[in-house]
């Protein structure tokens, strides 16, 4: 019963956890993890690990596990002193649901009964239909469409990759000819459909490991066999040659821009702290400290940067070097042994596909963050444990199963009750609520409150309750309260956001002097701002709210300083360069605010056939027309009409 069971929630696991952007959405993260769970909770009753474990030179398995242990166990720490709790967490959970799979599928003398030939024949399946679906799209939106299952065609591309060796060594087992048929075939889907995707690290990874399967066939294989397999990396190798030099020749790459200037900011993430990391899951929070400016302009910071194109560097800058060089060496050191263990029978070449597939993906993490992706984590997490349950079981003596006893089926019953609730259940529906609260307007506020009752971690929710008092009418000193109220638990949550003391800036210094006669709230104000510019050192916006504000409170020279400061960042930010001329006109510096207003106009002119991309680049580009007009009438009275050209 618990067998079947397991091999229900295993092919389910497979086949569902691709789709819905490769298992991330909030529906899919939903499925894969409490699948995940659910197996896990099943490994656990039906008496997981056993005893007495060989010792560790003849067994992999221990020695595997163990290493995923301590990188685990670093995160775990890593975590603790994350600068954004919620992040952290989630990203530790991201780590420990393949853990939590792998350990099972090669501990649990039941999933060992499961044979991986059965796992394989599963996955391929499943990257087979992706495959299918990906020719679909293709017909209606090109190669970026092809990948809209995975969301990013580089990840389900590297999710092909190993559906390919899967299918390329299973046959070349000893089996049928029309078993060799139709694993042949589905080789040749997946490979057709990684030409349709046309992803570069993909092809990397699919000449470096068919290299990899040439230099062993090579080395045991026959005369025709020889020929077959330098003929096969030969092909591929033209093939990758003629896809990428199409997809360079077109040029339709919209987020071409240095990726070595993305490894080097990423670098500067990790020497922060290169040994604990930033966090579990921070590297797209901690990433905005460190953007750079992209092209010529005339925007510099209108991209950013959420991950290192490395899986190992973006975890090396999360969880610390030392926890990542685990990683690594438990990654070569399953592929080395299951490549040593493959041999010619069907269990042989099982072995030998996972081992090549996996070592297919740890090359295609070198530049890409394919752990981005719940199908690329958990899967081969799945099919990783059970090759390597597969060769322990394989070995006479080395399991003897634990007895089960009611303790078990009570602790994996309770704990995964309460994994689900918290970790998976309850987001998710504070997720639904906060969705449908955003599509109702104004008639959803009590959803939103529904939502950040059931997720009180969220800061999102908090900030998204705020806006809705905000934008419900004219404020009352209730309205007040119960704004500040949430933006300030928002900043708690997560204190490394500036929009919140940016937001609590605002609300300071346009409400509270007039709802309470508060003299103090002005400086009050000065300081929120002041937080958020030292939160967005790269984001010129915040300055200009904070240099505003200190012209408010006649502080000019400060605020020159700041509003420069901006302009450093961005030199045709339209509205700083108009402050700016505003404010030296205000300190009597008449021909310096001249030059600034002629530059604010040479900056328009310029800017004159340019289509900003983003919200950013619309911001940085939007001109304050009416304040130019009555500084260039205070500048030249009689002369400003003419002056002014835009």
């Amino acid at each position: 019963m618990i067998g079947r069971l397991l091999t229900t929630l295993t092919v389910a696991l497979v086949l569902l956890t691709p789709f819905h952007e490769g298992g991330r959405d909030p529906v899919g993260l939903l499925v894969a993890h409490t699948l995940a769970i659910l197996f896990v909770a099943c490994g656990v009753v039906a008496g997981s690990f056993s005893r007495p474990l060989p010792a560790l030179d003849s067994d992999p398995l221990p020695v595997v596990a163990a290493l995923g242990g301590v990188a685990l166990l670093a995160a775990g720490v890593s975590a603790l002193r994350a600068a954004y709790p919620l992040a952290a967490g989630l990203g530790a959970w991201d780590l420990l649901v393949p853990f939590g799979l792998f350990v099972t599928a090669g501990f649990c003398p039941v999933v060992r009964r499961v044979e991986v030939t059965r796992l394989r024949a599963a996955i391929v399946a499943s990257t087979s239909l992706q495959a299918v679906v990906a020719f679909v799209r293709y017909r209606k939106g090109g190669a970026a469409a092809a990948g809209g299952s995975f969301l990013n065609r580089n990840h389900l591309a590297a999710f092909l990759v190993l559906g390919f060796f899967l299918s390329l060594t299973a046959a070349t087992a000893p089996a049928t000819r029309r078993a060799r048929l139709l694993w042949g075939a589905a080789a040749a889907l997946n490979l057709s459909g990684l030409v349709l995707l046309e992803s570069r690290g993909a092809f990397l990874a699919l000449i470096t490991v068919l290299l990899v399967f040439a230099a062993r066939r090579l080395r045991v294989g026959t005369p025709s066999v020889r020929i077959g397999a330098f003929v096969l990396v030969i092909g591929c190798g033209l093939l990758a040659l003629v896809v990428l030099g199409e997809r360079f020749a077109r040029g339709d790459d919209p987020y071409r821009y240095d990726r070595l200037s993305i490894w080097k900011a990423s670098c500067r993430v990790l020497a922060e702290h290169p040994l604990l990391g930033q966090g579990p899951g921070m590297f797209p929070h901690v990433a905005l400290r460190h953007q750079f400016p992209v092209g010529s302009g005339p925007v510099f910071y209108g991209r950013t940067f959420s991950g290192a194109h490395s899986a190992y560097l973006t975890l090396a800058a999360e969880i610390g070097l030392p926890a990542v060089l685990c990683l690594i060496v438990a990654g070569l050191a399953l592929v080395v042994v299951l490549l040593r263990r493959a041999d010619s029978t069907e269990l042989g070449t099982a072995l030998a596909g996972t081992g090549l597939g996996i070592l297919a993906l740890l090359v295609q993490a070198g530049v890409e963050d394919l752990q981005e992706r719940p199908a690329l984590t958990m899967i081969p997490a799945l099919l990783a444990g059970a090759a390597l349950g597969a060769i322990r079981s394989d070995r006479p003596g080395a399991v003897t199963a634990l007895r089960r006893c009611s303790p078990a089926w009570s602790l994996a019953l309770a704990a995964a009750i309460y994994l689900e609730l918290i970790a998976v259940l309850l987001p998710y529906l504070a997720d639904h609520a906060a969705r449908t609260a955003l599509r109702l307007g104004r008639a959803g506020l009590p959803v939103m409150e529904h939502a950040a009752a059931l997720d009180p971690l969220q800061p999102e929710y908090r900030h998204d309750l705020a806006m809705a008092v905000l934008n419900s009418g004219p404020l009352t000193p209730e309205g007040f309260a119960a704004a500040e109220t949430d933006l300030l638990e928002a900043a708690r949550l997560k204190p490394i956001d500036y929009r919140f003391p940016l937001l609590l800036g605002r609300l300071t210094a346009h409400f509270a002097p007039a709802l309470f006669d508060d003299g103090s709230a002005p400086q009050r104000a000065a300081v929120l701002y002041g937080e958020a510019v030292r939160l967005a050192p790269l984001n010129p916006l915040p300055r200009l709210e904070l240099a505003g504000h200190l012209v408010e409170l006649k502080r000019l020279d400060e605020a020159l300083e700041v509003i420069r400061g901006a302009l450093r960042l961005e030199p045709n930010f339209l509205r700083a360069r108009t402050l700016e001329a505003s404010i030296l006109l205000d300190m009597g510096r008449q021909e310096e605010a001249r030059v600034s207003l002629g530059s604010a106009e040479t900056t328009l002119a310029a800017l004159a056939e340019y289509t900003a991309d983003s919200s950013y680049a619309r911001d940085i580009t939007l001109d304050a027309r009416a304040e130019r007009e009555r500084l260039a009438a205070r500048l030249d009275p009689k002369g400003a009409s003419a002056a002014l050209r835009f």
